[in-house]
């Protein structure tokens, strides 16, 4: 009788992997969850590496190929799920990658309408947007969510094709306004309807309706509108690169490229961490600035609100004013307007505007963004804030900023 230990598999167990595919398949079913940590930073760190400029028509060109890519596989995913048969030999073994593709693409995707987002944010309705963002972003990467099928996807490529035409059509035209945005959601809407009128012709499936395909992508459509109806939505492709408040602006253009003198109250020593004051001190009597020469400082003493005298009609008084200088990014060949809503913290009525916003020229292709400032005055000791503004009055970005009127420090200049 032969006592050598038996080399055949129990009974019910399944045979061993044998060559190289099938144990790559064995070893990825073994560490499905490292596998999709992996792809969700290679996405990541595949954006990071390419998301540069908003405006890059290398990006907008590469979006583009993954949203038809995408919407090409939710579509070729739909067929083979409804027949029910997966295809052989070397398309099988591609057929298998199909849904970490879709998900590497639409998490692509959403990584980069994160960043971008994120950039041109301001604001708590703007933090809110972001947070449901990442929540979607969150859910790609969940096998749970990924199981629910071609509705999610379909849901997620409709929110991707809004995203991205929200910022690809202000780049086209170089201008931002609302028109854009809406017809951004009825393009995403039809992205909705067409891909399930085109499922229904190809692919004949009795569950797929209306309701299960149609309807997600219209929740979502719906859901971005009221955003945008409450200012939740940022408005890309604009980003705000610097903001700060300053006791004096000065715009030298005598050579070709124009230089800003930028007058700070600095902070005191034993702020080492602070560079500007953390209180801007107004001061209740000033000097002319004259228009004729820039807004050169000249040694005639003026009162707020009274004309200066011998000087060039609109040159303006320094006294109990405050200027806020901004870098405000946005595309090549772009040219639009800024608002800057100046605003007080009244103690009985909240925040008052300080007057219309003022509205200014923005033209785009700086890297480190369009340059352009603004001023107001400083009536009582308070909290103030100044917000800029798209032109379709979306906020850009905020500082909020004490200040009271008195003997200001010494300032300190610093040039950009």
């Amino acid at each position: 009788m032969d006592s050598s230990p038996s080399t055949e598999p129990p009974a019910g167990a399944e045979p061993a992997a044998t060559g190289p595919w099938a144990r790559f398949q064995a070893f990825k079913e073994k560490n499905h969850i490292a596998f999709e940590v992996a792809f969700f930073f290679a996405g990541f760190l595949f954006d990071v590496v390419l998301l540069h400029r908003i405006d890059s028509t290398p990006l907008l060109i590469h979006q583009g190929v993954y949203l038809v890519l995408s919407a090409l596989l939710i579509f070729v995913d739909h067929r083979l799920h409804v027949s029910g048969k997966e295809p052989q030999g070397f398309l099988g073994r591609l057929a298998s990658f199909r849904l970490w593709v879709m998900h590497f693409f639409l998490g692509t995707l959403l990584n980069a309408f994160m960043v971008f987002y994120f950039r041109a944010s301001s604001g708590l309705l703007s933090f809110v947007f972001l947070v449901a963002l990442a929540g979607l972003i969150v859910a790609n990467e969940l096998p749970r969510f990924r199981q629910q099928g071609p509705v999610v996807r379909v849901a997620m490529l409709s929110f991707a094709t809004t995203s991205f035409l929200a910022y690809l059509l202000p780049v086209i035209v170089g201008q931002l306004a609302s028109w854009q945005y809406y017809l951004s959601l009825l393009i995403g809407a039809g992205v909705t309807f067409g891909l399930w009128k085109l499922f229904t012709r190809f692919t004949h499936d009795p569950n797929w309706t209306f309701k299960r395909a149609v309807l997600p992508g219209l929740v979502v459509q719906a859901a971005l509108f009221v955003f945008y109806l409450f200012g939740a939505i940022p408005p890309v492709p604009l980003s705000l690169k610097h903001i700060e408040v300053y006791a004096h602006v000065l715009a030298d253009k005598s050579d070709k490229k124009a230089q800003y003198v930028l007058e700070y109250q600095p902070a005191p020593f034993w702020q080492f961490w602070r560079k500007h004051a953390s209180q801007f001190v107004a001061p209740p009597t000033g000097v002319c600035l004259n228009r004729g020469a820039g807004y050169a400082r000249t040694d005639l003493a003026c009162e707020d609100d009274k004309p200066c005298e011998g000087l060039p009609k609109g040159s303006l008084c320094s006294a109990k004013r405050v200027w806020t200088f901004v870098r405000v990014f946005a595309p090549t060949k772009f040219e639009d307007t800024v608002k800057f809503a100046w605003e007080m913290d009244d103690p009985k009525k909240g925040w008052v505007p300080r007057n219309k916003p003022f509205e200014t020229r923005l033209s785009g292709g700086n890297e480190e963004g369009f340059h352009t400032f603004a001023y107001s005055t400083i009536s009582e000791d308070t909290t103030y804030r100044v917000r800029v503004l798209s032109k379709d009055d979306r906020e850009i970005g905020r500082l909020t900023f004490d200040a009271r009127l008195g003997e200001p420090p010494a300032p300190a200049i610093e040039l950009d």
